[in-house]
């Protein structure tokens, strides 16, 4: 363990530390209460797995344009991964905690917020130091908790952000009270009940037959049938719980199921934590290899298997977002794009308690009937 004291005349190294995390780590996660500015000489690991970058919103300290350098920063697959706590009040953690190749796994734990004045004029005492596995599995789901109250930055919301020219005394005794942005306004069509109420029985004709959904992409993905032989079957057990309307049997109908069944089952098999991250870069991996279906048709597949987690994209999603003038992130890729869209709809989900829609299958069938053709 490593200690670090700093004062404005005594300088310290742990922005050594921090570099040493970014240079290294193949899981990167970072919480500071506040952002008001970015080192964008760092540079993250080619090799790093997972990154998430999780700062507050409090009193609003965080600096807009401290925001804006951390999402040029970005590369195109991690532009969902720098998030806001937005519904959270009272967000204070100041920690670092990353995994090596190596497996060894070390935190930054201390007072210092990733600010100018943390490593210039502040006085403050930070550790650095190698913790155990099982410690470090137990910070992970403790900022999994911290992930499902965050939204991602993006452009609306730094639109919709106040940021405070001066941290004020009522600021200061904590009598200011952070609002959370409501991520999109949902549709409620008049039938919206009758609507979900129908999508729930598809739910559960789903539950009744998912042992045999994943014998097909286990066997699809093991080579044992063709592509052509999955196409073929997909119907027999997909009819009484498909969720969207025609379009997959001309766009699926050439198409290579063996490695959008390989990503399926890996996304499927994933830990709940680390689910996201193994669907960004499966898409993007499907997106490299150019299979048409990673849309539309591994959406459905996803949101059947999780519904509460994955939105399906078509048509009227994509029109319901264009009426809610929602962007996709600049420069983001595929996957990156698709995992922000359902971290925004989960938290509009969460936001909304008295909509007739509980999860995102359920969202879809509502979606449908304001936005379909």
């Amino acid at each position: 363990m490593e200690l670090f004291l700093h004062t404005p005349d005594t300088k310290c190294n742990l922005s050594v530390s921090y570099r040493r995390a970014f240079d290294n780590a193949t899981e990167l996660f970072v919480v500071s209460a506040f952002l008001t500015s970015w080192d964008a000489s760092l540079k993250l690991n080619s090799n790093c797995q997972q990154f998430r970058l999780i700062i507050g919103k409090d009193f609003g300290i965080t600096k807009k344009d401290a925001c804006r350098m951390v999402m040029r920063w970005l590369p195109a697959q991690r532009k969902h991964d720098f998030r806001v706590a937005d519904r959270v009040i009272g967000f204070h953690p100041k920690a670092v905690f990353w995994r090596e190749a190596d497996k060894k796994c070390f935190a930054i734990i201390g007072s210092s917020n990733l600010t100018d004045a943390a490593f210039g004029s502040n006085f403050e005492a930070n550790v650095v130091l190698q913790i155990e596995s099982s410690i470090y599995e137990a910070a992970k789901l403790w900022l999994n908790e911290i992930e499902q109250l965050s939204i991602p930055v993006d452009d609306g919301w730094l639109e919709s952000y106040r940021e405070s020219a001066i941290w004020s005394n009522k600021a200061r005794r904590g009598e200011l009270q952070p609002v959370p942005v409501l991520p999109l306004e949902l549709p409620l069509p008049s039938d919206a009940g009758e609507l979900v109420s129908e999508r729930r029985m598809r739910l559960k004709a789903f539950n009744r037959l998912r042992a045999e959904f994943c014998r097909l992409f286990e066997d699809c993905a093991a080579k044992r049938i063709s592509s052509a032989t999955f196409y073929k079957r997909l119907p027999t057990i997909w009819n009484d719980c498909r969720l969207q309307g025609r379009g997959f049997e001309i766009k699926g109908k050439h198409g290579d199921f063996q490695p959008l069944s390989a990503s399926y089952l890996k996304i499927v098999n994933a830990r709940k934590e680390d689910r996201d991250d193994i669907v960004r870069a499966e898409i993007d991996r499907l997106a490299g290899l150019k299979v048409p279906t990673r849309g539309s048709f591994l959406s459905e597949m996803l949101c059947l298997m999780f519904p509460d987690e994955y939105p399906v994209v078509g048509y009227p999603i994509w029109e319901f977002l264009r009426h809610k003038k929602y962007k996709s992130l600049r420069g983001a890729s595929e996957g990156s794009n698709y995992v922000r869209l359902a971290l925004t709809l989960r938290s509009s989900i969460a936001q909304n308690p008295k909509h007739p829609a509980k999860n995102l299958a359920e969202l879809d069938t509502v979606i449908w009937r304001a936005y379909g053709k």
